[in-house]
């Protein structure tokens, strides 16, 4: 019976010392341990080619442990659940200067010139990094923003992609990147007036009924997403002009 009060004072001892490590300890010592990033030079050779490979974003972000405006980025933004949660699926490599020579070669290779710098760009489609800073003088951005900023980079890239790739002709490879861009915002009514235009060029070249009601899906989507798309209610009149010649509707 004493050996259970024991231990019974012992959990709760303990529970105490987690509560008041919790309460009152600052955030900032208890540090963002970037636990699904890869680390340093080593890890960006592994993060930059999976990039290239599945043609997907690569993160970089150069901070230091001296740094107060790093350790606020950590808190405030890459702590941050939703934050987290975006960036799951994405490459992204910590990159710590003062770690060794590489690291340092890589600050210099991407121009880093103050911390923290957090850079994106999508390796097999633009060698170009954005750099995206939440932290403003007086309004600094909130989660949300930072997301958002993020995201109108990486749809930017692969709409760019897309229409690049419908102007050669490449259909399939067109409809792939603005798929991407849906993937990172769904809400983005270009990439679907994209997709509109691609199936209806095809459906047009096939006279291919099947396309051009995936056009009309697309079409029909953008303006749901953005009433005010000029280019999406020019190509649907189009469309339907289009569907009446050949009769099915």
């Amino acid at each position: 019976m004493n050996s259970i009060k024991v231990d019974t004072c012992k959990i709760a001892i303990i529970q105490g010392l987690i509560f008041f490590i919790v309460l009152f300890i600052p955030h900032g010592i208890l540090a963002y341990d970037f636990s699904d990033w890869d680390h340093g030079a080593s890890g960006y050779n592994d993060a930059i080619e999976e990039a290239k490979n599945e043609e997907k974003p690569l993160v970089l972000y150069f901070h230091t442990k001296w740094c107060k405006w790093s350790k606020k980025m950590n808190k405030n933004y890459l702590a941050s659940y939703e934050v987290e949660d975006f960036l799951d699926n994405i490459p992204k490599v910590e990159i710590d200067p003062d770690k060794g020579s590489d690291e340092k070669a890589l600050t210099k290779k991407y121009s880093v010139t103050g911390y923290p710098s957090f850079l994106i760009f999508v390796p097999s489609i633009d060698s170009n990094v954005q750099s995206i800073y939440p932290l403003r003088k007086g309004s600094d951005l909130t989660t949300d923003e930072f997301i958002n900023a993020i995201k109108a980079n990486l749809v930017r890239l692969y709409n760019n992609k897309g229409y690049s790739c419908y102007q050669k002709q490449q259909y399939e490879a067109a409809i792939k990147y603005y798929d991407m861009a849906i993937n990172f915002d769904p809400e983005d009514a270009y990439a679907y007036y994209g997709k509109g235009i691609v199936h209806h060029t095809v459906a047009y070249k096939n006279q291919d009924e099947w396309l051009l009601e995936e056009a009309e899906t697309n079409y029909l989507k953008a303006l749901e997403i953005d009433p005010g798309h000029i280019g999406s209610k020019k190509e649907l009149e189009r469309l339907y002009k289009s569907m009446e010649k050949m009769g099915i509707r």
